[in-house]
């Protein structure tokens, strides 16, 4: 069984790197690396959370990934569900905590499992209703 097979998921990773601009240093955040081969598991969801300004959706996913893949916690992902089968579905952003590797062992039964598993952090706030004017649901 090849288990990279269950990789159905695609990702982008961003990573804020620091050069020079004249003088100055500024931060910028690039490509790094991309269709990278993953899969997000959910461990916990939540229905939208209310405050006084805005509502917001958050989530518990992990992802994982081959351990040759270079994932550092504060990258940003841009994560395709489905996107190894060709799926076409609303990019899902989200932030890495640090990765935890699980390396294969000596004389595996079952070869193909080593993997590193990253927490996600993701929290988006929800957008209003069409024609919405202001805050207050007013029009």
């Amino acid at each position: 069984m090849n288990y990279q097979d269950w990789y159905t998921d695609r990702m982008d990773v961003h990573r804020i790197t620091a050069g020079l601009d004249g003088a100055l240093t500024v931060h910028k955040r690039e490509l790094v690396a991309e269709d990278v081969p993953c899969r997000i598991y959910r461990a916990g969801a939540h229905g939208p959370r209310m405050q006084p300004t805005a509502a917001y959706t958050e989530s518990e996913d992990k992802l994982a990934c081959a351990n040759s893949v270079d994932v550092r916690a504060g990258d940003e992902l841009l994560i395709r569900r489905g996107g190894g089968l060709g799926e076409r579905r609303p990019v899902i952003r989200a932030f890495a905590g640090d990765p935890v590797y699980y390396h294969e062992p000596f004389g595996a039964v079952m070869p193909g499992l080593a993997h590193q598993e990253i927490g996600l952090l993701q929290k988006e706030y929800v957008e209003g209703a069409a024609g919405e004017e202001d805050g207050n649901g007013a029009g």
